[in-house]
């Protein structure tokens, strides 16, 4: 029997220290995690750091930041030239009441329904099969009134 008995020691032995390791393996697992939220909370807060400093003294910055005002500025604007690009490429306006975007030659907005006077016939790359019941016109598959004659879209 003592063979018996020193194998069932050995086993229960050899089972609380794996279940021991596994204990620690989680809790490192745990602890990790953690760390990692709380690196991302000091990245966020560096950011917010630089984002508050660049509103605030952005148009006077001390010379130490100079670099880094012009260098966000010169990026603002070449985001806001490439995003005109993209519009015209798409052949986009907005709308002048509620700023949506609406297809070159469009008579309407598809946002808010308002008159539009664009010349150009509107593209067919955004059309998506959907038709106006009223008038036949293809619409975009996000139009919420028809650009050809603003009856508003039930789907």
């Amino acid at each position: 029997m003592s063979f018996f008995d020193d194998a069932g020691k050995k086993i229960t032995e050899t089972s609380q220290g794996a279940a021991q390791k596994a204990k620690s393996i989680a809790e490192t697992v745990k602890l990790n995690g953690i760390i990692s939220d709380e690196e991302r909370r000091i990245y966020d807060l560096f950011t917010q750091i630089g984002r508050t400093y660049y509103e605030t003294y952005g148009s006077a910055p001390e010379q130490q930041f100079v670099e880094y005002i012009a260098g966000i500025s010169d990026a603002r604007t070449k985001i806001v030239g490439y995003n005109e690009q993209i519009k015209q490429l798409k052949r986009i306006v907005k709308c002048v009441k509620c700023g949506g975007d609406i297809s070159v030659g469009s008579a309407f907005c598809n946002n808010c329904g308002t008159v539009v006077n664009t010349a150009s016939p509107a593209p067919a790359a955004i059309l998506d099969g959907y038709k106006c019941s009223t008038c036949g016109k293809e619409l975009a598959v996000y139009a919420a009134f028809c650009t050809g004659c603003g009856n508003k879209i039930n789907r």
